[in-house]
């Protein structure tokens, strides 16, 4: 993993400055405003809960299909940064009513699974700032299945500590990594 840099060393040198300001001594006469003077204080801070690698999403799959039918959704992420996305899922929660083998095509050496939380891939690399990614899924829907049906897809991306390559997102989650989810709603009608 790439260690975010910019982070770390924000923190390392923001700290004890912070510190520092808090506990200097104030002048006597900048204690206390004077009677109707205005005081504007501006604080801007970066804090440690945003995301390494936000993403930009695309989804867009079938609008309408007969009872049983396909439905293909199509996946792009781009990593818009800050950092170079290192752990991230393209997928999501599929539509209720699915039958059968869930198809996916994406990238060479593209992986799936089902988890908690929706059915998710990843890619065997790392995207760049800039860079993206996809991924197409197909399900068929039961021929029970009437009205709409409605899928919520994109990416999860997570920050990776240093070490934890090889922990299972359930463990991840239970360490406090912090996940972000870029996702986005899909319906389809169904005719008939």
């Amino acid at each position: 993993m790439r260690h975010p840099y910019g982070k770390i060393a924000t923190t390392v040198v923001t700290a004890p400055l912070a510190a520092a300001l808090l506990f200097a001594a104030t002048p006597a006469s900048a204690a206390a405003p004077a009677s109707g003077a205005v005081t504007n204080s501006v604080t801007s801070v970066k804090t440690t809960d945003d995301p390494y690698s936000s993403f930009s999403v695309t989804v867009t799959g079938t609008k309408k299909i007969k009872r049983g039918g396909t439905i293909t959704y199509h996946i792009k992420g781009l990593n818009k940064g800050p950092w170079t996305a290192d752990d991230f899922y393209l997928g999501g929660v599929l539509p209720k009513g699915v039958s059968g083998t869930v198809y996916y095509d994406g990238p060479k050496g593209v992986k799936c699974d089902f988890f908690p939380d929706g059915f998710w891939c990843w890619p065997p690399y790392v995207l760049e700032k800039g860079e993206d990614s996809w991924l197409t899924i197909q399900v068929k829907l039961k021929k029970s299945v009437k009205g709409s049906v409605t899928a919520k897809l994109g990416v999860n991306s997570w920050d990776w500590p240093t070490g934890s390559e090889d922990l299972s997102r359930d463990e991840l989650k239970r360490l406090g990594i912090n996940s972000w989810y870029y996702t986005k709603k899909v319906k389809t009608k169904i005719a008939g």
